[in-house]
Formats: structure tokens, C-alpha cells, sequence
């Protein structure tokens, strides 16, 4: 067996009050049981909601209440930041009960298909790489290349709505992209940029569109603002494109005033050409 019983031995941190978890469904797998057990213990570590340990992990409430009931793998991404911020949290108490290594170990297995009967939280076998989400991202190559046809089109078309719409940029700050390193404040700009040189665009697409569908309006900015400093033009305007393409109406307003608070007013003029796109 590739995932064995927790040790006796090994310490867990219970906050005051402690979290009444859901009874996991029966058809999920001994190891995928392993790891959300494991992700349990370590949410037991953070005293703060779960809300707040979602915004800061960089996802949504539900996504990680989902990956902590068993509904769904989570992306390596994801496990980091989720790791990352209980670790901050619990900085000067008991050590976390499992390492951020252990806890990839036991994705690791989870993810593994043992037969042809599992596939809850599992990608289908002829897609490589890591899993995706489902209604955003497409397999086949011939539909791939239509989606990058529609986005030349679309950000023809935006080019057309930003000259019609004018914009005032100052001239002063404006929408100025420094490429210095002080710049650059989003951690993954680098990881974004090894996917793209590798040819890895997949890899890019998938954590731009997370970015963009599941960050908070100032992360998205620095984000944004990182890849332009970068040179990623095409990094930053996929990020938009996917804000722009959020169901939640309210949660693009939010990111279109953080870019006119940030004084980025040509990603302003982006995102709304992108909205109303989105819209028709």
C-alpha cells in the first residue's frame, strides 16, 4: 500500500474551536480520503475562517471547502498557497502535522487511477499534464486553435473599443510599465514565463486562467501590472480577458476600480472593451 496510517506520535494543532467536518463519501478513494484528512489536520492549525484562509490562499470559499469534503483533487497550486497560509498562521506555535512534501506525496497518489472505475477527481487518460478546470479548458487541438483565432479577433476588436472609448492616460504616471525587478510583485510572473519559454502554453493558460477567474481585484492588479513589467503582454491581457469573463458582474466592477485606483487606466479600458465583449 502506498499510503500507510498516520503515526501515533505525530502532533496536531487544534484550534479553540475546532471545525465539525463533513462525513467523506464512501466512493472516494483510500487515498484521496488520506489527503483531505491531511488537508483537515492542517486547516485545524489556522484559528481564522475558512473565507479568510481562501482569500489569502488565492481561491474561493466554496473551491476550498470543496477540496476539503472530498469533491475534488486540488491543483498543485492551490495545495501551496492553502499550505502556505496556515503556515504563516501558525508561525511561532507546534510545527504543521504533515510537510508541504508530504502533502504533495499524497496528491500525488490520489491523482494515480488504480482501474477503470475511478475517475471522481481524476483527468481522463488522454489528457497529460495537470488536471484542468472542465468548462474552461478544451482538449482537442482543432478546437484550441479556434479559441486562439477568437482571441486575435477579440483583441482586435478590443483595440477598437479602447480608440473609440479615449481613455485619458496622464502623461506623468499614466499606465507605465517599468520592467525593474522592484516591479515585478506577483511570485508566479517567473513561473509564466518558464511555461511560455518551454512551450509549456497550456501550463500558462491554466494558471493564467486561475488568476484571473478565483484572485482578489489587488492581486489581480499586481498580476497584471507584474506580467506587463515583464514583457508578458499576452500574459496580462489573458488575465483580464478571464476577469471580464467572471458570471459575477459585481466582482468585475470591483477589479475595473481597483485598476482606476492603481492609476492603470489602459487596462481600464481593456477590461471594460473585454466586459462588453463578454456580454454580446
Amino acid at each position: 500500500m502506498l499510503i500507510t496510517e498516520a503515526s501515533d506520535e505525530r502532533k496536531s494543532c487544534v484550534t479553540p474551536e475546532s471545525k465539525k467536518w463533513k462525513e467523506l463519501s464512501s466512493d472516494i478513494t483510500a487515498a484521496h480520503r488520506a489527503l483531505v484528512s491531511a488537508m483537515r489536520e492542517i486547516r485545524e492549525c489556522s484559528p481564522r475562517t475558512q473565507a479568510k484562509i481562501a482569500r489569502d490562499a488565492h481561491q474561493e470559499a466554496s473551491t476550498l471547502s470543496n477540496h476539503l469534503n472530498g469533491g475534488r483533487i486540488p491543483e498543485e497550486t492551490l495545495l501551496r498557497d492553502f499550505y502556505e497560509v496556515i503556515e504563516k498562521d501558525a508561525a511561532g506555535g507546534e510545527p504543521l502535522p504533515h510537510t508541504l512534501d508530504a502533502l504533495l506525496e499524497l496528491r500525488v497518489h490520489a491523482r494515480k487511477k488504480h482501474c477503470e472505475c475511478c475517475s471522481v477527481g481524476y483527468p481522463p487518460a488522454h489528457a497529460p499534464g495537470p488536471e484542468q478546470p472542465a468548462s474552461r479548458i478544451v482538449r482537442n487541438s482543432p478546437v484550441r486553435r479556434a479559441r486562439r483565432l477568437r482571441r486575435q479577433v477579440r483583441r482586435r476588436e478590443f483595440s477598437v473599443l479602447q480608440e473609440r472609448m479615449r481613455v485619458p492616460v496622464p502623461r506623468a504616471e499614466g499606465d507605465r510599465h517599468p520592467a525593474q525587478a522592484a516591479e515585478l510583485t506577483w511570485t508566479e510572473t517567473g513561473v509564466v514565463a518558464r511555461h511560455l519559454a518551454d512551450g509549456r502554453k497550456r501550463d500558462a493558460d491554466l494558471l493564467l486562467w486561475r488568476v484571473g477567474t478565483s484572485y482578489s481585484a489587488d492581486s489581480i492588479v499586481r498580476a497584471v501590472s507584474s506580467c506587463r513589467s515583464a514583457g508578458l503582454r499576452d500574459a496580462a491581457e489573458t488575465i483580464l480577458i478571464n476577469a471580464a469573463e467572471r458570471m459575477d458582474k459585481q466582482a468585475v466592477l470591483n477589479i475595473t476600480a481597483a485598476f482606476n485606483n492603481a492609476g492603470r487606466h489602459e487596462d481600464v479600458a481593456f477590461i471594460l472593451a473585454a466586459a462588453i465583449r463578454a456580454s454580446h
